[in-house]
């Protein structure tokens, strides 16, 4: 049976895997989102070829298209490059904020290293020296810088500081932010404010939509003939009630072709065990992007519900590990921001004058949390070192 798997025989659905996992290598065009597309590029090529200056703000919910687009924007700037003398001194630096750490000094450092390339210390410089850094290497050029998930830099003390310096720079550097915290102006000083463009709106895609997506994605990646119009729209229907998802209508059809793989055909309850797969690894994959503070924090959260207590394990946990733990306040923020991602839930009890106001927070699936915390910190935590804390 598995010689047949790996040779790809009989009953085979997928014709092209990569379309799946790498579409920007097969995808020439970006449907519903022409709008966006060609405002972004008149505002490039004013800023490429008449020095004017922009600052984008990309807004929407998971699944949106705005880091597509944005990767889209970045690949043809590349092409363009070859083609148009004037963009040859064009430098990019595309970084997702949430993935590098999220503090001021790990952005800066990422994106001092990617506009110089040279290494550039996550430690022990100052935000004005990285700012020195990146106008160092923008000098005799022109910069677009994309910063993906920018709230989680924002709402960092300090990350206001950094989104005016690189917006109010005398540096020729433009800024495209993405972030699917709608309400992330919020928490923007008015300075910040005053310095940015327009907001750009990504609006969830509707059922009729995210079908012609599939069906682009199915035509390129599945064999003709093993699915149909039915699966496709069944698929759609799903992912619209979600806010219109197309990342998570994408990966529902690549899931359920791969179960259907020797089968032949895509059936709905190929699509039904996607869903769960789906939610399931969805879980996982959030839980082990999260940065160390935070995996402690929903690690002492799975011993105690209560969020006072909480912090007095978390406490514990950092003094084991040799990290320095923060304040009751930032980590309730924390704990906030794990009930954004739907990780936690949060729930405020108040007990009246005498108990005052309780916070706490519930992990929605403890076993799939813990299991996944145990996999992240299998090579540098002895998962053993959890179940003595809080003992001394």
């Amino acid at each position: 049976m598995i010689r047949e798997t790996l040779k790809g025989g009989k009953g085979e659905v997928i014709k092209n895997p990569k379309v799946f996992i790498d579409p920007l290598s097969v995808f020439k065009e970006i449907p519903f989102r022409e709008d966006i597309l060609r405002d972004a590029a008149i505002a490039i090529r004013y800023f490429v070829k008449n020095e004017v200056k922009f600052s984008n703000l990309f807004l929407g919910l998971t699944g949106t298209g705005k880091t597509f687009v944005s990767k889209y924007i970045y690949n043809e700037i590349e092409e363009v490059k070859n083609e148009d003398e004037e963009y040859k001194d064009v430098k990019q630096a595309y970084v997702n904020c949430r993935e590098v750490g999220g503090t001021p000094q790990a952005v800066l450092s990422s994106l001092a290293g990617k506009l110089t390339g040279f290494s550039v210390p996550k430690h022990g410089i100052n935000l004005g020296e990285y700012i020195d850094k990146i106008k160092n290497g923008t000098r005799n050029i022109k910069a677009i810088i994309y910063l993906d998930e920018v709230d989680t830099l924002v709402k960092r003390r300090g990350g206001d500081i950094v989104l005016y310096q690189l917006l109010r720079s005398d540096a020729n550097i433009s800024v495209i932010m993405i972030s699917n915290d709608i309400n992330v102006r919020d928490y923007m000083e008015p300075r910040v404010l005053s310095s940015l463009g327009p907001s750009v709106i990504f609006k969830p895609y509707d059922a009729e939509q995210l079908k012609f997506i599939l069906s682009k994605y199915a035509e390129y990646g599945l064999i003709k003939g093993t699915y149909d119009d039915d699966i496709l729209g069944y698929i759609a229907a799903i992912s619209a009630k979600e806010h219109g998802d197309a990342r998570k209508a994408v990966n529902l059809l690549f899931r359920a072709a791969q179960l259907a793989s020797g089968g032949g055909m895509i059936k709905k309850e190929h699509v039904d065990k996607a869903i769960v797969d789906y939610e399931q690894e969805r879980l996982i994959e959030a839980v082990k992007a999260l940065p160390f503070h935070y995996k402690l924090a929903l690690r002492s959260l799975i011993e105690s519900e209560d969020v006072m207590s909480a912090h007095k394990m978390y406490t514990d946990l950092c003094n084991k590990f040799k990290q320095k733990p923060l304040s009751y306040r930032r980590f309730s923020d924390i704990i906030s921001e794990l009930d954004m991602f739907g990780i936690v839930k949060i729930r405020i009890v108040n007990r009246g004058r005498a108990g005052g106001v309780k916070k706490y927070a519930l992990v929605e699936d403890k076993e799939k949390v813990l299991r996944a915390l145990n996999e992240t910190f299998e090579d540098s935590i002895s998962i053993g070192d959890f179940d003595d804390v809080g003992e001394n």
